[in-house]
């Protein structure tokens, strides 16, 4: 896994510095560029309802000028020049979507900002639409996590999909990248095995021995050997258990092909994200595209040096 642009969508918000911190040490880890992203839209609120608007041009120009020093006073710990500011106005996740693709981003570090008791229900629409649409991998933290600038124990939660083989390969990448181990993660919930209305437990061994045994095989396919976690109750729930018995710095998981029109997740990372103990870093089976396709020509924005 190689990172030389991270792309950090700001907001200006204390739980949005709450990231800085990943940041910084993502930055200087890879001694990537940072591109620190404010998106503006103007409130409806600002516009009449006729045909002409009640905002003038002086003072969007005003506003404008007012989040321009906002982001040019953001503050983050790495030299100014690894750090590009950009200003732009708009809807924040197609922003992100075009910022990331026409500035060959490799990372794009951005809060799910969950707020307590409805942080297991509500991620927030940007990193929902963000996650959906972006191509290259996301680190994502809750705010209600925890990272202490390391990275040596990974979870990968690994679905039996099209999608296994390149996450595992990718997982491969970034523990050889930090140095850590690696456990694989998957379920087997009991709820498959009650073709009636009463729990099998045999055919539920069953279900679980094949999984191991497929699972054996695509690791062969991807070139790896991580050990294997099976658990039988709910993905998202029995990962975090997980995590946080093990005392683990990061989570992988995969977002499926939710690119296509009608395209959604065919993972549980919603739910793996709403739980996670620690950062998730997820991956999308268009990665390796996005990383190494060609850029597209970039359209208006401000830039700040």
């Amino acid at each position: 896994m190689k990172v030389h642009h991270i792309l950090f969508p700001v907001d200006f918000s204390g739980r949005c510095q709450q990231l800085n911190a990943e940041v910084e040490w993502l930055a200087k880890h890879f001694d990537a560029e940072v591109t620190l992203l404010h998106v503006f839209e103007i409130p409806a609120s600002w516009y009449s309802g006729g045909e002409a608007s009640v905002l003038s041009q002086q003072c969007f120009a005003q506003y404008a000028e007012m989040r321009r020093e906002l982001l040019m006073k953001y503050p983050i710990d790495l030299p100014e020049q690894q750090v590009k500011r950009v200003l732009l106005e708009g809807d924040a996740a197609w922003n992100i979507k075009t910022c990331a693709k026409e500035n060959n981003v490799d990372l794009v570090v951005m809060g799910t900002h969950g707020y307590g008791t409805f942080r297991r229900i509500l991620l927030g629409s940007v990193a929902m639409k963000t996650l959906h649409d972006v191509h290259c991998p996301i680190w994502t933290h809750s705010f209600e996590a925890s990272f202490i600038g390391r990275v040596q124990n990974i979870l990968c939660s690994l679905e039996l999909t099209e999608e296994a083989v390149p996450l595992l390969r990718f997982t491969k990448q970034v523990a050889e990248e930090f140095g850590a181990e690696v456990r694989i993660v998957h379920c087997v919930p009991e709820g498959e095995a009650r073709p009636q209305a009463y729990f099998n437990a045999t055919f539920h061994a069953y279900l679980k021995s094949s999984a191991r045994m497929q699972i054996d095989k695509l690791q062969k396919k991807a070139g790896t050997n991580f050990p294997l976690i099976l658990t039988d109750q709910y993905v998202a729930r029995d990962l975090a258990d997980a995590a946080a018995a093990g005392k683990v710095d990061l989570i992988l998981a995969g977002r499926g092909r939710s690119q296509g029109a009608l395209g959604t997740w065919r993972t549980h990372l919603s739910q793996i994200l709403s739980e996670a103990p620690c950062p998730v870093l997820s991956y999308s089976m268009n990665t390796e595209e996005a990383l190494h396709g060609a850029p597209v020509p970039s359209g208006s924005e401000h830039v700040f040096a």
